[in-house]
Protein backbone atom coordinates (compact mmCIF):
# COMPACT_ATOMS: atom_id res chain seq x y z
CA UNK A 1 0.00 0.00 0.00
CA UNK A 2 2.97 2.29 0.96
CA UNK A 3 4.67 1.64 -2.68
CA UNK A 4 1.45 2.60 -4.17
CA UNK A 5 1.00 5.80 -2.60
CA UNK A 6 4.51 6.43 -2.91
CA UNK A 7 4.44 5.87 -6.88
CA UNK A 8 0.66 8.53 -7.17
CA UNK A 9 2.67 10.89 -5.00
CA UNK A 10 5.81 10.82 -7.88
CA UNK A 11 3.51 11.07 -10.65
CA UNK A 12 2.26 13.76 -8.97
CA UNK A 13 5.13 15.51 -8.60
CA UNK A 14 6.11 14.77 -12.09
CA UNK A 15 2.91 16.32 -13.38
CA UNK A 16 3.11 19.51 -11.26
CA UNK A 17 6.80 20.51 -12.61
CA UNK A 18 5.60 20.44 -16.28
CA UNK A 19 4.17 24.03 -16.30
CA UNK A 20 2.20 25.52 -19.38
CA UNK A 21 5.24 27.88 -20.67
CA UNK A 22 6.47 24.57 -20.46
CA UNK A 23 4.12 23.24 -23.26
CA UNK A 24 3.73 25.92 -25.23
CA UNK A 25 7.76 25.64 -26.13
CA UNK A 26 6.99 22.07 -27.00
CA UNK A 27 4.68 22.99 -29.06
CA UNK A 28 5.88 26.44 -30.80
CA UNK A 29 8.90 24.30 -31.32
CA UNK A 30 7.56 21.65 -32.79
CA UNK A 31 5.32 23.75 -34.90
CA UNK A 32 8.62 25.57 -36.25
CA UNK A 33 10.63 22.73 -36.94
CA UNK A 34 7.99 21.15 -38.63
CA UNK A 35 6.90 24.13 -40.50
CA UNK A 36 10.97 23.91 -41.92
CA UNK A 37 10.15 19.90 -42.79
CA UNK A 38 6.86 21.06 -44.95
CA UNK A 39 8.50 24.09 -46.30
CA UNK A 40 11.07 21.58 -47.60
CA UNK A 41 8.46 19.04 -48.60
CA UNK A 42 7.00 21.85 -51.09
CA UNK A 43 10.48 23.08 -51.90
CA UNK A 44 11.51 19.18 -53.11
CA UNK A 45 8.61 17.59 -54.61
CA UNK A 46 7.67 16.40 -57.63
CA UNK A 47 4.81 14.81 -59.26
CA UNK A 48 1.14 15.40 -59.76
CA UNK A 49 -0.05 13.93 -56.46
CA UNK A 50 0.89 17.10 -54.09
CA UNK A 51 -1.56 18.11 -51.25
CA UNK A 52 -2.59 21.25 -49.35
CA UNK A 53 -4.04 19.19 -46.45
CA UNK A 54 -0.91 16.83 -46.51
CA UNK A 55 1.37 19.72 -45.89
CA UNK A 56 -0.70 21.21 -43.02
CA UNK A 57 -0.70 17.44 -41.51
CA UNK A 58 2.87 17.87 -41.24
CA UNK A 59 2.67 20.77 -38.91
CA UNK A 60 -0.54 19.12 -37.34
CA UNK A 61 0.11 15.93 -36.50
CA UNK A 62 3.84 17.12 -34.63
CA UNK A 63 2.06 19.19 -32.24
CA UNK A 64 -0.46 16.76 -31.40
CA UNK A 65 2.06 13.88 -30.76
CA UNK A 66 3.92 16.48 -28.58
CA UNK A 67 1.06 17.33 -26.26
CA UNK A 68 0.62 13.68 -26.34
CA UNK A 69 4.20 13.08 -25.30
CA UNK A 70 4.19 15.61 -22.44
CA UNK A 71 0.96 13.99 -21.35
CA UNK A 72 2.12 10.43 -20.95
CA UNK A 73 6.02 11.35 -19.82
CA UNK A 74 7.28 8.35 -18.54
CA UNK A 75 3.95 6.52 -17.47
CA UNK A 76 3.32 3.17 -18.93
CA UNK A 77 0.03 3.06 -17.67
CA UNK A 78 -1.22 6.09 -19.80
CA UNK A 79 0.86 4.95 -22.92
CA UNK A 80 -1.39 1.65 -23.21
CA UNK A 81 -4.23 3.69 -22.17
CA UNK A 82 -3.32 6.04 -25.97
CA UNK A 83 -2.61 2.64 -27.63
CA UNK A 84 -6.28 1.54 -26.45
CA UNK A 85 -7.59 4.84 -27.49
CA UNK A 86 -5.74 5.23 -30.60
CA UNK A 87 -7.00 1.74 -31.80
CA UNK A 88 -10.44 2.61 -31.62
CA UNK A 89 -9.85 5.18 -34.95
CA UNK A 90 -9.49 3.74 -38.10
CA UNK A 91 -6.96 5.61 -40.35
CA UNK A 92 -7.93 4.93 -44.31
CA UNK A 93 -6.18 7.67 -46.14
CA UNK A 94 -3.45 6.41 -48.67
CA UNK A 95 -0.37 7.70 -49.21
CA UNK A 96 0.37 8.02 -52.35
CA UNK A 97 4.38 8.89 -52.79
CA UNK A 98 7.11 6.62 -50.69
CA UNK A 99 8.62 10.11 -49.51
CA UNK A 100 5.14 11.69 -48.11
CA UNK A 101 5.46 8.34 -45.60
CA UNK A 102 8.47 9.61 -44.37
CA UNK A 103 7.87 13.17 -44.31
CA UNK A 104 4.98 12.13 -42.26
CA UNK A 105 7.15 9.73 -39.19
CA UNK A 106 9.87 13.08 -39.73
CA UNK A 107 7.27 14.80 -38.10
CA UNK A 108 6.07 12.32 -35.70
CA UNK A 109 9.69 12.05 -34.74
CA UNK A 110 10.14 15.71 -33.90
CA UNK A 111 7.09 15.93 -31.86
CA UNK A 112 8.23 12.68 -30.22
CA UNK A 113 11.80 14.63 -29.25
CA UNK A 114 9.52 18.02 -28.68
CA UNK A 115 7.30 16.62 -26.14
CA UNK A 116 9.98 15.04 -24.42
CA UNK A 117 12.55 18.22 -24.27
CA UNK A 118 14.90 17.04 -26.97
CA UNK A 119 14.66 20.42 -28.14
CA UNK A 120 18.52 19.95 -29.72
CA UNK A 121 17.89 16.25 -30.82
CA UNK A 122 15.15 17.33 -32.72
CA UNK A 123 16.59 20.83 -34.48
CA UNK A 124 19.91 18.29 -35.43
CA UNK A 125 17.33 16.15 -36.98
CA UNK A 126 15.70 18.98 -39.10
CA UNK A 127 19.10 19.81 -40.02
CA UNK A 128 20.42 16.74 -41.36
CA UNK A 129 16.88 16.27 -43.01
CA UNK A 130 17.04 19.62 -44.70
CA UNK A 131 20.92 18.83 -45.94
CA UNK A 132 20.39 15.05 -47.09
CA UNK A 133 16.60 16.27 -48.88
CA UNK A 134 18.09 19.41 -50.81
CA UNK A 135 21.25 17.00 -51.68
CA UNK A 136 19.22 14.83 -53.29
CA UNK A 137 17.03 16.29 -54.89
CA UNK A 138 19.85 18.71 -56.97
CA UNK A 139 22.01 15.79 -57.40
CA UNK A 140 18.80 13.92 -58.35
CA UNK A 141 19.70 10.81 -56.54
CA UNK A 142 17.99 7.62 -58.10
CA UNK A 143 16.94 8.56 -61.10
CA UNK A 144 18.21 6.52 -64.28
CA UNK A 145 19.47 7.59 -67.37
CA UNK A 146 17.25 5.25 -69.35
CA UNK A 147 13.92 6.37 -68.99
CA UNK A 148 11.33 4.64 -70.87
CA UNK A 149 8.08 5.32 -72.01
CA UNK A 150 4.80 3.86 -72.89
CA UNK A 151 2.87 4.31 -76.76
CA UNK A 152 -0.47 3.35 -76.96
CA UNK A 153 -2.20 3.58 -80.34
CA UNK A 154 -5.41 3.01 -81.91
CA UNK A 155 -4.79 2.19 -85.49
CA UNK A 156 -5.26 -0.53 -87.95
CA UNK A 157 -4.02 -3.78 -87.83
CA UNK A 158 -2.19 -3.97 -90.95
CA UNK A 159 0.39 -1.03 -90.44
CA UNK A 160 2.00 -3.14 -87.39
CA UNK A 161 4.90 -4.03 -89.57
CA UNK A 162 5.26 -0.38 -90.31
CA UNK A 163 5.34 1.00 -86.79
CA UNK A 164 7.76 -1.78 -86.05
CA UNK A 165 10.22 -0.16 -88.72
CA UNK A 166 9.88 2.92 -87.57
CA UNK A 167 10.35 2.73 -84.61
CA UNK A 168 13.66 0.23 -85.07
CA UNK A 169 15.20 3.38 -87.01
CA UNK A 170 14.00 5.58 -83.84
CA UNK A 171 14.50 3.33 -80.97
CA UNK A 172 17.66 1.92 -79.48
CA UNK A 173 14.37 -0.83 -78.13
CA UNK A 174 11.18 -2.03 -78.11
CA UNK A 175 8.43 -3.90 -77.69
CA UNK A 176 5.05 -4.91 -77.40
CA UNK A 177 2.90 -5.04 -74.33
CA UNK A 178 -0.18 -5.81 -75.72
CA UNK A 179 -2.80 -5.85 -78.44
CA UNK A 180 -6.46 -5.88 -78.50
CA UNK A 181 -9.16 -5.51 -80.67
CA UNK A 182 -12.80 -4.34 -79.93
CA UNK A 183 -16.02 -6.34 -81.63
CA UNK A 184 -17.54 -4.18 -84.16
CA UNK A 185 -13.86 -2.48 -85.02
CA UNK A 186 -13.11 -4.37 -88.26
CA UNK A 187 -9.30 -4.20 -88.77
CA UNK A 188 -8.98 -1.67 -85.76
CA UNK A 189 -6.70 -2.81 -82.98
CA UNK A 190 -5.15 -1.37 -79.70
CA UNK A 191 -1.68 -1.94 -79.14
CA UNK A 192 0.96 -0.71 -76.47
CA UNK A 193 4.64 -0.78 -76.87
CA UNK A 194 7.26 0.04 -74.50
CA UNK A 195 10.04 2.21 -76.03
CA UNK A 196 13.26 3.83 -75.39
CA UNK A 197 14.68 6.18 -77.81
CA UNK A 198 18.15 6.55 -79.66
CA UNK A 199 20.23 9.57 -78.24
CA UNK A 200 18.86 13.02 -79.93
CA UNK A 201 15.91 11.54 -81.29
CA UNK A 202 12.64 13.17 -79.07
CA UNK A 203 8.97 11.54 -78.57
CA UNK A 204 7.80 14.68 -80.37
CA UNK A 205 9.71 13.09 -83.71
CA UNK A 206 8.87 9.23 -82.79
CA UNK A 207 4.80 11.02 -82.70
CA UNK A 208 4.81 13.05 -85.72
CA UNK A 209 6.77 10.62 -87.60
CA UNK A 210 4.19 7.92 -86.63
CA UNK A 211 1.36 10.09 -87.26
CA UNK A 212 2.19 10.70 -90.73
CA UNK A 213 3.22 7.11 -91.80
CA UNK A 214 0.42 5.25 -89.98
CA UNK A 215 -2.14 7.48 -89.38
CA UNK A 216 -3.74 6.24 -86.26
CA UNK A 217 -7.20 7.20 -84.83
CA UNK A 218 -5.44 8.07 -81.43
CA UNK A 219 -1.91 7.98 -80.40
CA UNK A 220 -0.53 9.17 -76.57
CA UNK A 221 2.60 8.35 -74.31
CA UNK A 222 2.36 7.74 -70.92
CA UNK A 223 5.54 8.77 -68.97
CA UNK A 224 7.30 6.66 -66.35
CA UNK A 225 7.34 7.28 -62.95
CA UNK A 226 10.60 8.76 -62.65
CA UNK A 227 9.91 11.59 -65.63
CA UNK A 228 6.91 12.28 -63.61
CA UNK A 229 9.09 12.95 -60.68
CA UNK A 230 11.80 14.96 -62.44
Amino acid sequence: MDDFSDAILKETDVLASITPLDVAIALVATAILNGILAFLYMRTHGGYSYSKSFVQALILVGITVTLIMVIIGSDIARAFALVGAMSIVRFRTPVKDTKDLVFLFAGIAVGMACGTGFYHFAAIFVGAMVVLVLAMYFTRFGDIKDEGMVLKMRMKAGNRDNVAKLCGDMCERFSVVSVSRMDGEDGMEDIIYEVHLKRGVTYAQLVDKLSGAVEPLTISLLVGEGTVNA
